[in-house]
């Protein structure tokens, strides 16, 4: 009994959590095919309004997006 109040709680928990959470994160780690915490630009073609904006969005010019990076590209998405 104590094992399935235990489980109920985590999958409360899990639920409550998929609902607070940030659109533009999950977006992000959606386009982050390998989960690196970055957007390559071969990441970023499958979104082609990310992919025809990946050097501008780049700040940095290192090649990829960080989630700083990839804020304005879902600003523009919204507009």
């Amino acid at each position: 009994m104590k094992n399935v109040a235990m489980t109920a709680g985590a999958l409360l928990f899990a639920a409550s959590a998929a609902l607070h959470a940030n659109p533009v994160e999950e977006l992000f780690k959606g386009v982050d095919a390998n989960q690196d915490g970055r957007i390559s630009q071969t990441e970023s073609t499958i979104n082609p309004t990310l992919e025809e904006n990946f050097a501008a969005l780049d700040k940095n010019r290192d090649g990829f997006l960080t989630p700083d990076e990839f804020q304005p590209a879902n600003d523009k998405a919204e507009s």
